[in-house]
């Protein structure tokens, strides 16, 4: 019997052919996909190291170039993790220990870019913050607040970059620590403190040592997160070059192989940092031994000031409710201040061309493309997510009481950390001419790609609520009634687990409608809203890309009420 289904030894022959059916369509679906660009450069290794390094023309350019992108994407992921666990550790404290007024508000600012589409968060903050009418026109300015082309010193990432990054990819780090600090309750930091120990000192001595899992984990999904991050990338990007536009560019220049080496070495970066992780995660603990020193009566004598500073804790706390406001508030106000101005007229020359209802709905004509971008964005998206609910469930059954599942789970989780753009060049070349010759680039592609990173977050919110309720318990009081295996599972447990499902169902539609790009990499003609708002933005349609954004980040905000409906 092979190792992976000798974990079924006892199960009936049909139990043991059901798994494997399931798990090959697993893997065909939702692991190759985002992994066969490996496959694809190792097949052409002479070709793609011959254009890479021995091109006629400019000898190693190529390469040089593939060094510089990636080397940015891991700069600017490094230092967006650094602002992630400076903003999100003392943050998540506070709104799992309801330390912030309108702690309900804050945490829901905390997983908005969840339900955002990054195209439109991009364009908005563009606007925001490096444009002459957004932010700095409040003060009076007429120039940008942060210019595209800034960049931070010592680290030498883009500042505009940085900030998008870091307000797309706080959440990554911010849910796991709020679950994982409410789930431990306050019993040990009321021990600590009735010893004496003021708060910082607890937090360091005592919390932060338990939730250390959840914080690696976090801080890799945050990492490889900002990796991959695509959409919002390429229109805050400027002249500037990640890992994840650099394979956009590459795909449109035809230079296929490039790409492929590109997207292979971002996948294998993204791999290593969070793979280990994963592991180092089951048995992460932060035991920073230096009782009794004097750097840790140095440490607790300035904790205990900073601890009984009244002023201190409010002005912290505001701090960081402020921070997050300005983050994710700041660029959507933005967005509706400059829709209103630009309605009828650009404001600053009168110009009935420079309008929204111009270039959407008059001769410019914007609004046709609009509707069929939308369309084709809801079917894939509808899609997507009933297929997603559909393998989850199936695959469920088949591992959910098995040793199996830590493997599936941990396997499944694969395209959630490969960078998006290189997932939809990989399914380019898997299901496209290079491979499969199954589809053609068009909407039938892009569905098949969104698939693969759909059903991870079904799966895993479906197996996580299945973990946290006592469900088998039922279930077995309903075989002692009679009922079947399958009777059981469709009449017991999958209604125990509807929450769990349709929280799971909302956050991949989401993710799916708001997907740029590996929906760029495979869409073809279908055009999808996401990506025509990028376009929009390259061909300086500005009215018209307002008036996108405006929509999409209305949506999100209407998905987010409906997300909080079915998470509480």
């Amino acid at each position: 019997m092979c190792p992976l289904f000798a974990r079924y030894r006892g199960r009936s022959p049909l139990s043991v052919a059901y798994a494997a059916v399931v798990l090959a369509a697993i893997a065909l679906l939702v692991l190759a996909p985002p992994l066969y660009v490996v496959v694809y450069v190792l097949t052409h290794a002479e070709a793609v190291v011959r254009e890479a390094f021995q091109h006629y023309l400019i000898g190693s350019a190529y390469w040089q170039m593939i060094t510089r992108a990636l080397l940015l994407s891991l700069r600017l992921a490094l230092a967006t993790l650094a602002v992630d666990l400076a903003l999100g550790l003392p943050l998540s404290y506070l709104i799992a220990r309801r330390r912030l007024k309108a702690s309900a508000l804050v945490e829901n600012l905390a997983i908005l870019p969840l339900v955002l589409p990054t195209s439109a968060f991009g364009f908005a903050a563009l606007m925001a913050w490096s444009s002459p009418v957004g932010i700095s026109s409040l003060f009076g300015q007429r120039a940008a607040l942060i210019p595209q082309d800034a960049v931070l010193p010592v680290v030498e990432v883009p500042v505009l970059l940085l900030i998008v990054h870091v307000a797309l990819t706080l959440p990554y780090l911010v849910r796991p620590l709020v679950a994982t600090l409410e789930t431990l309750g306050e019993a040990y930091e009321l021990v600590s403190r009735s010893l004496g120990a003021p708060i910082l000192t607890t937090f360091r001595r005592v919390v932060l040592p338990l939730i250390a899992p959840s914080l690696v984990t976090g801080s890799a999904l945050a990492l490889t997160r900002s990796l991959g991050e695509t959409g919002a990338t390429l229109i805050v990007a400027g002249v500037n070059f990640p890992a994840s536009v650099a394979i956009v560019r590459l795909v449109g220049a035809l230079k296929m192989g490039l790409a492929s080496l590109l997207a292979s070495l971002l996948v294998a970066s993204a791999l290593s940092l969070v793979l280990p992780a994963e592991l180092l995660s089951k048995r992460a603990a932060l035991r920073a031994e230096v009782r009794g020193t004097r750097l840790e009566r140095a440490l607790v004598r300035v904790e205990r000031k900073l601890s009984s500073s009244a002023l201190l804790s409010r002005l912290a706390k505001a701090t960081l409710a402020s921070v997050l406001a300005i983050l994710l508030l700041a660029p959507i106000a933005v967005i509706v201040k400059m829709l209103v101005e630009y309605w009828s007229c650009d404001p600053y020359t009168g110009r009935v061309e420079g309008g929204v209802l111009y270039q959407v709905f008059g001769p410019a004509g914007y609004w046709p493309r609009i509707v069929r971008a939308a369309a084709n964005s809801f079917l894939v998206a509808s899609l997507a997510t009933l297929t997603a609910v559909y393998l989850s469930i199936l695959l469920f059954a088949a591992v959910r009481r098995t040793k199996l599942l830590p493997l599936v789970r941990a396997l499944i989780k694969i395209p959630l950390i490969v960078p998006t753009s290189a997932t939809g060049l990989s399914a380019l070349l898997l299901y496209g001419e290079s491979g499969l010759n199954l589809v053609q680039p068009g909407i039938w592609l892009t569905l098949l790609v969104h698939v693969s990173f759909t059903t991870p977050v079904v799966f895993e919110t479906l197996i996580s609520t299945y973990e946290s309720l006592e469900v088998d318990p039922l279930e077995e009081v309903a075989r002692t009634l009679g009922a079947t295996p399958y009777g059981a599972l469709e009449t017991v447990t999958l209604p125990v687990l509807r929450r769990g499902i349709v929280a799971g169902a909302v956050l991949a539609f989401l993710g799916s409608l708001g997907e740029t790009g590996a929906t760029m990499m495979v869409m073809g003609r279908d055009e999808m809203l996401t990506v025509l708002i990028v376009n929009m933005a390259e061909a300086m349609a500005v009215p018209a890309a307002l008036f996108t954004s405006a929509l999409l980040l209305l949506y999100a905000l209407a998905a987010l009420l409906l997300l909080r409906t079915f998470v509480h």
